[in-house]
């Protein structure tokens, strides 16, 4: 298992970073002794503000820009090659973000006014060469609105979302989106689990962020 290392002086930078790295299922420690970092530790988040330089370390203005600048070098690669993120467009548009076939992070937005920030925030942060969205082609008038807030971000594909609803009565938008992410087509519904439960979905239909370091 690989760690992420947390050192910094700067207070809510330390509380929020432990927050979101909870919230993201990673494993942590808190570094108090520099000369005396643990062998498992891939990866150091410092805030800005820190002035302290140490060797694997990034500096972030904020905790989550920090845990994606850092999500790559926990797979030990400097970058991604590829990240693609996928939408479910609805009025709480689904994002979910697959970086060279991993997923790393999927979740609801809760407007699509919102969804600018979000993606811009995605793509800042991430580590990559080259980013890709994927909309799904359902519900044409909120996703003629989200390709209206995201125009000149990145190149923007729609793709046939036929499948990625399935089972229709337990509808997810964050799990439609990180299907949606993966289609060249349309989503191919023997991915999904014969036995479907919400219970640890994503891992058994994806291969994972978690899964990978755990």
């Amino acid at each position: 298992m690989t760690r992420v290392g947390i050192y910094t002086h700067d207070f809510k930078f330390y509380h929020d970073v432990i927050m979101d790295l909870k919230k993201w299922n990673l494993p942590f420690y808190s570094i108090t002794d520099i000369y005396s970092i643990p062998k498992d530790i891939s990866v150091i988040l410092s805030s800005n503000k820190d002035n302290i330089k140490l060797p694997g370390q990034i500096k972030a203005g904020n905790s989550m820009e920090g845990i994606r600048m850092c999500l790559s070098m926990l797979l030990d690669r400097d970058k991604f090659n590829n990240i693609v993120i996928g939408i479910d467009p609805g009025p709480k548009p689904g994002i979910a973000v697959m970086a060279d076939n991993v997923l790393m992070e999927a979740y609801e937005c809760p407007t699509i006014k919102g969804i600018r920030k979000e993606i811009l925030n995605i793509i800042n942060s991430y580590s990559y060469v080259y980013a890709t969205i994927k909309i799904g082609n359902g519900d044409r008038p909120n996703r003629d609105s989200i390709i209206m807030e995201l125009r000149n971000i990145a190149p923007m594909v729609i793709v046939n979302e036929e499948n990625t609803s399935t089972p229709h009565k337990i509808h997810d938008n964050a799990l439609s989106a990180a299907r949606i992410s993966l289609i060249n087509d349309k989503y191919d519904c023997t991915r999904v689990p014969e036995k479907f439960s919400r219970k640890n979905i994503y891992e058994k239909e994806f291969t994972t962020l978690h899964s990978l370091i755990s």
